[in-house]
């Protein structure tokens, strides 16, 4: 999610252009014939939040530039990516920023990233009345309570090097972030919306322009359940916290475009956090309790040999993702990490490649990203349903806690007659609406004669172990 703001110019026109062109890549100057293809795409920037016009992109111009800052001093940037007569440069506080070729000058200059001390002073100054709260690869700038500021910086901390090391496990080349990563942190949700300025729904954002996450703590309006809330919200830390640990480790490349469900799928994997006073990570692919929570209708629906691929296909296809679309963006990226490894992290490897503005984006007339199933197939099949039941199965599998375990829960149950012998199926469900629809699904299964001799009933219990115990008890004796 890009945070789009409008943006100082600076007018530098430096005499650096032709040392740039000629000195760094030779192929610059000499027009599109002489550029070899593998290294040149024409993409349209704006897709990828660059308000520049669309050009050659030059993979081959590398190293450092010196270029004007908005105090009239030098800094030394990194080269991010050229394209056509314009540069996107990182600065040493992270955030990537635009230039003509003719505004920059080569230096042998060393990058380095900003001191933290220096950033933290320069985060207060920009949001009055914050605090900040630096540790060894982030600064936090929040007016949040403290101890909410305190638990995001022991989660990000503990992920970092959990991250690289499933990555080094994966043979995908790591290294430390090479500037300090930013957390903006706000107490309330209206402080964050003024700021944001993006559509409800969106709770916290990682921003690969600003290379910073901004979330918020407290909703404007008061939630079902406050514990339920701060384990969605702790979620939504390590998801975004993710996103921006891949994108400064050399997972991700920013400005790269991944397929939707990897990019939201891998950040799910990474997003366990244990809750409670000691709020922390809880390791790459453990079970995502708020993820199974959203996927138990769809699992309660189907039984594994009634899976016909669909679902694996709309979400590799996927352009966009409801809440849905998360869960099973995490439940097939879990499903192949497990299931699949071997051919998972060479996907992973494969996909980590993907170089700035490259990565799909046109759609197919089905509406889905058709490269992405093409790539998909290339390491796990096309055998779609196949991989459904499967991944059915596993998500069955998997024991979880589940968010609203001491509510109301019900008890539905389906019954026949047949030849005078009893058969009949229950399930739990946390929602009366979702138990009638999987009666209805249960229902619809059967054949004519056995729809006219089928029964149903609901029975309401306190909590979720009361349901289960007599569900098991209905299955004991109807069987």
């Amino acid at each position: 999610m890009l945070n789009r703001r409008p943006k100082c110019p600076l007018v530098w026109i430096a005499p650096a252009f032709l040392a740039l062109s000629f000195a760094v890549n030779p192929l610059w100057a000499q027009g599109t014939q002489s550029v070899p293809r593998a290294r040149v795409t024409v993409p349209d920037p704006r897709a990828f939040g660059l308000d520049i016009p669309p050009g050659l992109v030059l993979y081959d111009i590398q190293g450092n530039v010196e270029f004007r800052n908005e105090e009239g001093g030098t800094n030394v940037g990194k080269i991010h990516v050229a394209i056509g007569n314009h540069v996107v440069i990182q600065r040493p506080d992270g955030k990537l920023i635009t230039r003509k070729a003719t505004e920059v000058k080569m230096t042998d200059r060393t990058f380095e990233g900003i001191d933290r001390k220096v950033l933290e002073q320069r985060l207060r100054e920009e949001h009055p009345g914050f605090r900040t709260l630096a540790s060894r690869h982030f600064v936090f700038v929040y007016n949040t309570s403290r101890e909410f500021a305190q638990g995001t910086m022991r989660i990000m901390e503990s992920m970092l090097p959990g991250v690289m090391a499933h990555a080094k496990r994966q043979k995908i080349d790591v290294h430390d972030p090479e500037v300090p990563l930013v957390v903006i942190m706000f107490a309330t949700e209206a402080e964050y919306k003024q700021f944001a300025q993006l559509p409800d729904g969106v709770v916290a954002y990682y921003d690969t322009m600003e290379n910073h996450v901004v979330m918020y703590e407290r909703p404007s309006k008061t939630p079902f359940k406050w514990e339920l809330y701060y384990r969605q919200a702790i979620s939504t830390i390590s998801h975004e916290g993710a996103h921006q640990i891949l994108h400064n480790i050399g997972v991700q490349q920013r400005l790269s475009r991944w397929p939707m469900w990897l990019s939201e799928g891998i950040a799910e994997y990474y997003a366990p956090t244990e809750f409670g006073r000691r709020m922390r990570w809880k390791g790459a692919g453990d079970i995502n309790d708020m993820r199974m929570f959203e996927l138990e209708s769809y699992l309660k629906a189907r039984d594994a040999n009634q899976a016909d691929g669909a679902m694996v296909d709309d979400t590799i296809g996927a352009s966009r993702l409801t809440s849905t679309g998360y869960a099973s963006a995490w439940a097939l990226t879990h499903y192949l990490a497990s299931r699949h490894k071997l051919e998972f992290d060479q996907f992973m490897k494969k996909v980590s490649e993907t170089r700035p503005l490259e990565g799909a984006l046109a759609l197919g007339k089905d509406g889905k990203v058709t490269t992405n199933r093409e790539v998909f197939q290339e390491f796990f099949g096309s055998d779609f349903a196949g991989l459904e039941r499967d991944l059915v199965k596993h998500l069955k599998a998997q024991p979880y806690d589940h968010p609203f375990k001491e509510f109301i829960h019900f008890v539905a149950s389906v019954r026949i007659n047949i030849n005078n012998r009893i058969y009949g199926t229950a399930n739990v469900f946390h929602s009366e609406q979702l138990a009638a629809k999987w009666q209805q699904e249960q229902i619809r299964k059967l054949d004519a004669a056995q729809q006219q001799q089928a029964t149903i009933e609901m029975a309401k219990f306190p909590n979720r172990p009361a349901a289960e115990r007599a569900a098991a008890h209905w299955l004991r004796t109807n069987n």
